[in-house]
């Protein structure tokens, strides 16, 4: 097994070279590639000195070493990647020694094209916390099929796993498009929401992490908002197509919609009475309500693919 690793560098000076270690410990790493995007810091001469320093590590800028945010970042990765399979780390995460431990056993199986597995996320405050969907999901669904699975993940609300803590046949590439780049935030989560259409998702290491995500006051995660969730939505929408939504996904607008709205809410009655009463509101009105929303926000977020 030979895994392309894909970093985005953005101001990533006091973590960068940790995080490529962390990867070139795993025996089944055979590259790293580092995208360095316009970083403001050091980033780019600690990205220059760790591909002196490692034959695996490559680096990667975009023109006038610009910034184009994560999604063109980790496209460029996939396109210049090399291997047969593609994982990911953000530039201030880690691997733990056991990443591909459970993914090269999954992928002996010519059908399996993505493993995911547990991780876990370091507080400034030292506490470690798990993240990621604790069960093998294809164990949930009877009878097991793509349309089943993504229908359970969906009506759960399930997050599976942390992007750094899943693995992929580049071959998936070759039919679903990349990161979608109108999003600065969630276009992963917007990635494996139209994967899941047509890709079942294997678990693997599921008792212990392989990969830890830091948190800390220059996360992205920081920047989330209402308009980050609305236009997440509406790209999501405008990649599968209005009319190709299914119940089940339509239901799942209106839920991160109400979610969207009412999460900002302090008092908890009047949030949880806007969070049921938003979804009630659209379920009667969804053939409605639906196109109006994405009509309207694809004009007011400026959306529309040129």
């Amino acid at each position: 097994m030979k895994v392309s690793v894909i970093i985005p560098v953005f101001n990533a000076v006091e973590y960068v070279e940790k995080a490529v270690e962390s990867a070139l410990k795993q025996v089944e790493v055979a590259e790293v590639i580092l995208i360095e995007d316009g970083s403001a810091d050091s980033s780019l001469v600690i990205c220059r000195n760790l591909t002196s320093k490692y034959k695996k590590v490559k680096l990667l800028t975009h023109p006038n070493n610009s910034n184009r945010g994560p999604s063109e970042s980790r496209n460029l990765g996939i396109k210049y990647s090399n291997f047969e399979f593609i994982s990911f780390l953000d530039a201030d995460d880690l691997y733990a020694d056991n990443r591909f431990e459970c993914d090269k056993i999954n992928f002996l199986n010519p059908e399996v094209y993505i493993s995911y597995n547990s991780s876990a996320i370091f507080y400034p405050d030292g506490r470690i916390v798990d993240f990621g969907f604790k069960e093998d999901v294809l164990n949930n669904i009877d009878p097991i099929s793509i349309h089943s699975f993504s229908k359970f993940i969906h009506d759960n609300d399930i997050s599976i796993c942390d992007t750094n803590s899943l693995t992929i046949r580049k071959s998936v590439f070759d039919t679903e498009k990349l990161f979608d780049i109108r999003l600065d935030m969630h276009e992963d989560t917007e990635l494996w929401y139209r994967i899941s259409r047509k890709f079942l998702f294997y678990s693997g290491c599921l008792n212990r992490p392989v990969s830890y995500a830091r948190r800390h006051r220059n996360n992205r995660i920081t920047e989330e908002s209402i308009s980050s969730r609305l236009r997440f939505l509406l790209v999501w929408i405008d990649n599968i197509g209005l009319k190709d939504l299914e119940d089940f996904e339509k239901k799942a607008v209106s839920y991160h919609l109400a979610r969207a709205l009412s999460n900002p809410i302090k008092n908890h009655f009047l949030r949880k009475s806007i969070l049921h009463g938003f979804q009630l509101f659209t379920s009667l009105t969804r053939p409605v309500f639906i196109p109006l929303f994405y009509h309207w926000g694809m004009r007011k977020f400026n959306l529309y693919k040129s």
